[in-house]
């Protein structure tokens, strides 16, 4: 019986899906995983046709972002036992984030605003709001908002205007602002933080406003 333990350097399958990620990812993921969890690895297969496993692992992996996969392998260890595919899958969407949750804009104790500049702020999200009613709303605002951290006067951000901002970013028109991004390097960050931020909705049963 075929195990898991073959390195990634390993022979081309010839019925490698077309959907899949490449297979030298996968051989080396399972190589790391013989690594960890020695025969209990092994053990998930028993009895399968291993060729066939990967593959399958491969279509469901392509499922996920590279920013997923990524905080999933570095955080193999969370994983007491050996995992399967579906849990592997959750663990790397769980795992990403995590990580996004604490590299991204963070609500700290901070002094409060002045009432004069948080009514700027309020004054300048109600505005960009009001946008969003016209036939082409976009949300490219609130990506901006979020990656600055602060105002445009350089104010700290209060949780309202967080609020709205991701609000934003998980209607349809954070969606759309991705995909009229020209910029490539860009329209990844303004994705990355969508996923994060809806993600971090579905996780809290909070609903998107308005996504479609």
């Amino acid at each position: 019986m075929s195990t898991p333990t073959q390195s990634h350097d390993s022979a081309a399958d010839p019925g490698w899906p077309v959907t899949a990620i490449p297979q030298r990812w996968v051989e080396a993921l399972f190589a790391t995983m013989s690594s960890t969890y020695g025969a209990r690895f092994a053990d998930l297969w028993r009895g399968t046709e291993i060729a066939q496993v990967k593959r399958q692992w491969g279509i469901e992996l392509a499922k996920l972002t590279s920013a997923q996969m990524k905080a999933g392998r570095e955080n193999l260890m969370q994983l007491v036992k050996a995992p399967t595919c579906p849990e592997f899958i959750a663990h790397c969407r769980q795992s990403r984030m995590e990580a996004a949750a604490s590299t991204a804009f963070q609500i700290e104790n901070t002094p409060k605003t002045t009432v004069e500049e948080a009514s700027r702020n309020l004054g300048a999200v109600r505005n960009a709001i009001n946008k969003l009613s016209s036939s082409e709303p976009t949300a490219e605002w609130a990506y901006k908002l979020l990656m600055r951290g602060k105002s445009e006067s350089g104010g700290e951000l209060t949780y309202e205007i967080v609020r709205c901002a991701s609000d934003a970013i998980s209607s349809s028109a954070g969606r759309k602002a991705i995909q009229d991004c020209t910029d490539p390097v860009l329209r990844e960050e303004y994705r990355m933080i969508r996923d994060s931020i809806v993600e971090g909705y579905q996780a809290a049963g909070q609903p998107l406003w308005g996504t479609r």
